[in-house]
């Protein structure tokens, strides 16, 4: 039989003689909505290809798709809301031709979206404030999330005669820059660093064992973090941040000290409460 091509219109006609209709070609539009982070401008890549255009929506035109047929497609939101934190939101849509959709990138998905923090040093004389605020002595067990290269560990161990340190960072070469850094200041066999993801409860493990905690990391991650925190935290543990807040857990405490450099900087105190019986 003989395929032949012709317009919908004549459709029945074309049955008859065993001749096919093709199907008419049109396309799809998505509408994104992405965060304005105030920092950076926000980059959206469909398919891995990137999107123009700045602000809080982007156009996406998918062109020549068949009636009747479903299509998938890989949108990618690349979000910085600072200097340190870059969010990677990954979505799928699925059109079909004719569609005007709508996707909205600005909600967090703790599942899927990926969270990584640029490691930037806290001043040595920031550290040892951090310690004094938390009121670090010779029995504390020391934990920092997201260690780099592990100056809150070696200073109130090395410094306060803290009993131990416990540090995990995802990234390897920061892991064992962290270790060579406290064998070289005399302390590795009381600071205990692995390879780990704050976001990963079994990374986290270490600071059921710690009586103290020290971090600076983003916003971001502090909020998805807290949680876990809050879980695994004994009662009368010590939470110190610098600079940034970890999500809805209200600081007991803030205060502003000032550094060597002559800048400011804002610490953060929580201590954990007995917890509520259920």
């Amino acid at each position: 039989m003989r395929t032949v091509y012709v317009g919908c219109v004549g459709l029945v006609a074309a049955a008859l003689v065993g001749v096919a209709c093709a199907q008419e070609k049109k396309s799809a539009t998505v509408t994104i909505t992405v965060p304005e982070s105030g920092y950076k401008e926000t980059i959206v890549t469909v398919d891995g290809v990137e999107l123009k255009g700045t602000g809080a929506t982007r156009e996406f035109t998918a062109p020549n798709l068949e009636a009747g047929k479903e299509y998938t497609f890989k949108v990618e939101a690349r979000i910085e809301p600072n200097n340190y934190t870059k969010i990677t939101r990954p979505r799928e849509i699925t059109l079909k031709a004719g569609d005007a959709a709508k996707l909205d990138l600005t909600t967090e998905d703790k599942k899927l979206d990926k969270i990584v923090v640029r490691w930037v040093p806290t001043p040595v004389d920031i550290v040892d404030e951090m310690a004094k605020l938390a009121k670090i002595g010779k029995n504390d067990v020391v934990f920092d999330p997201g260690c780099g290269d592990a100056v809150m560990l070696i200073r109130p161990v090395k410094e306060l005669g803290a009993k131990k340190g416990i540090g995990i960072d995802i990234d390897p070469k920061m892991v064992a820059a962290a270790k060579d850094k406290a064998k070289a200041e005399g302390v590795a066999e009381k600071i205990v660093i692995t390879e780990g993801d704050i976001l990963n409860e079994k990374d986290m493990a270490g600071a059921a064992e710690a009586t103290v905690v020290l971090v600076y990391i983003g916003d971001d991650l502090g909020a998805r973090m807290s949680p876990v925190l809050q879980k695994l935290l004994k009662p009368g543990a010590r939470v110190v941040s610098h600079r940034f807040k970890l999500g809805d857990w209200k600081p007991d405490r803030t205060v502003t000290v000032k550094g060597a450099d002559g800048d400011d900087y804002v610490l953060h105190l929580w201590t954990v409460k007995e917890k509520e019986k259920k």
